[in-house]
């Protein structure tokens, strides 16, 4: 036992243990770092980009890392470029590491929630802030653990650096055994060096993991509120006037002959559709119809083939002169647009709270300073009933409460065209009645609307107008009454079919 004790305090162990940290650090940074954007690169839709990468990680992948390290140290002499052991060792490590680096980053990435990143995407997040601020934040709790694995991993490989004649930890309990032959006291000492080491990652791992953990966040979102509650900015009560919808009024949102097809399948078929400002529009049509399609193909999200979408004269998805955006100017052209979404599924960012999923806009893409992006968010979370519920994160709010942020959110950066589709489908039918009432509400104070739904009740107390879509055609519009009188037999046999299992229209 003494023996064990006397090498375990060693200076000399110790001083091969600091070099085998000086590789694992080196190596894992530098993997993590050119991992990072290998994993971009495997995913690109470029097939050039995205086959090279992938051949690298599948070589690097199959081969042991002392076969790499061995054919660094003797290959690279021969173009006589010359390192020594330790930069070989690192070196060798490194490129080893970004291999599995870029395979572990590239799932957390993956694991992000699809309609998450289309939400960023519609309200007009940067790739970078998009990368940023929301895939990054959600994605590392799904790589701390995986990447905690392999960074101890990497610490027992360094092990291997010792073949080059490094002389870290594991060559100098070799060298002190060769010399008094005290096997197990020496290597014992240095298994315990590495467990000691093990254990700090694990700490280090544990730590990050419970910084990036959602009720960690949580409890940072409360004292943050608490702090922010004394310097709050006022603004005025809303921004929308008493509604004074008029048939006269002018035309805010145009669609105009528009076309949409996934491959070859025509998704939508010459859609022609003018919103007047104030007006709700709600869209019907069974499921398939394109009304969900039509939507974001307003905000570009869907490949439109010929047609244009305006809003107050500003073109989205194309230039002035008609021609498609670069996929690089869309982010600005959607921020520009002045038109808010609210989705079927929620998709609020779940590492966010309330109030920040209702900042993001104001504060990420309008790039307003924090407080006034705050008051706003406070102001849009007050007007669908969630003052109490600023600092809740969405997986402890209800699907109703969950869908309300999503309302706020898009209020938020006061839009002039608000969509909904499919707002209450993904809701259990008693939370069903506070979304739709939120958005009656919503459409008393004048703003334009277009929705889309399959809750014909709703849709005859809440429309201006009913536009029916079968086929992506626009096949019937008209006003309300059109529920009790439809014009043409396509809208006449979906309503019958949807008074067949739901309660009539009110008269």
């Amino acid at each position: 036992m003494q023996d064990f004790l006397t090498y375990l305090t060693l200076p000399y162990l110790w001083e091969g243990a600091v070099i085998a940290i000086e590789l694992l650090v080196g190596a894992l940074a530098g993997g993590i770092i050119i991992g990072f954007f290998l994993a971009l690169a495997s995913l690109s839709r470029h097939w050039w980009i995205r086959l090279p990468v992938q051949t690298y990680i599948y070589i690097l992948r199959g081969t042991p890392v002392l076969l790499q390290l061995v054919l660094l140290y003797n290959v690279l002499p021969q173009f006589g470029i010359t390192f020594s052991a330790f930069t070989s060792a690192l070196l060798a490590l490194t490129i080893n590491e970004t291999a599995f680096c870029a395979e572990i980053i590239r799932g957390g990435i993956q694991s992000t929630d699809r309609d998450q990143r289309m939400a960023a995407q519609a309200f007009g997040f940067s790739r970078t802030t998009e990368m940023v601020r929301i895939v990054i934040p959600q994605a590392l709790r799904a790589i701390l653990p995986t990447l905690g694995n392999e960074a101890v991993g990497l610490l027992k490989s360094t092990s291997l650096a010792s073949v080059v004649g490094v002389n870290e930890l594991t060559m100098r309990g070799q060298t002190i055994v060769s010399q008094n032959f005290l096997f197990i006291p020496v290597l014992v000492a240095s298994g315990a060096i590495y467990v000691i080491l093990s254990s700090s990652i694990a700490a280090m791992q544990w730590y990050l993991e419970r910084r990036v953990g959602l009720e960690h966040r949580a409890k940072r979102a409360r004292k943050q509120q608490a702090r922010n509650a004394v310097a709050a900015v006022a603004l005025p009560t809303g921004p929308y006037a008493a509604r004074r919808f008029s048939e006269n009024a002018a035309t805010i949102l145009d669609i105009d002959d528009l076309h949409v097809a996934y491959r070859d399948k025509t998704v939508l078929d010459g859609i022609t559709l003018r919103v007047r400002r104030g007006e709700v529009v709600v869209l019907l049509g069974r499921s398939g119809s394109g009304k969900s399609t039509l939507l974001k193909a307003i905000l570009a999200l869907a490949p439109a083939k010929s047609g244009s979408v305006t809003v107050e004269g500003h073109p989205i998805g194309r230039t002035t002169d008609g021609k498609p955006l670069r996929e690089r100017h869309l982010p600005g052209n959607r921020a520009a647009s002045g038109v808010g979404i609210v989705f079927q599924h929620f998709a609020l960012f779940d590492h966010m709270t309330a109030l920040e999923n209702a900042m993001s806009i104001p504060r990420l893409v309008q790039r307003l300073p924090e407080a006034v992006a705050r008051a706003k968010a406070s102001r849009a979370l007050a007007s669908v009933g969630l003052s109490s519920f600023e600092t809740s994160l969405p997986h402890e709010l209800s699907g109703g409460q969950q869908q309300r942020v999503g309302i706020a959110r898009a209020l938020a950066s006061e839009p002039n065209v608000l969509l909904f589709d499919e707002p209450t489908s993904a809701l259990d039918p008693e939370l069903v009645r506070e979304v739709n009432q939120t958005i009656r509400d919503l459409a008393e104070t004048g703003m334009t609307m277009l929705i889309s739904t399959h809750d014909i009740a709703f849709a005859a107390t809440v429309a201006d107008r009913i536009v029916f879509l079968q086929n992506g055609r626009l096949v019937e519009e008209g006003p309300p009454s059109r529920l009790q009188a439809p014009e043409t037999e396509s809208f006449a046999a979906f309503l019958r079919q949807e008074f067949a299992g739901k309660q009539a229209v009110p008269a």
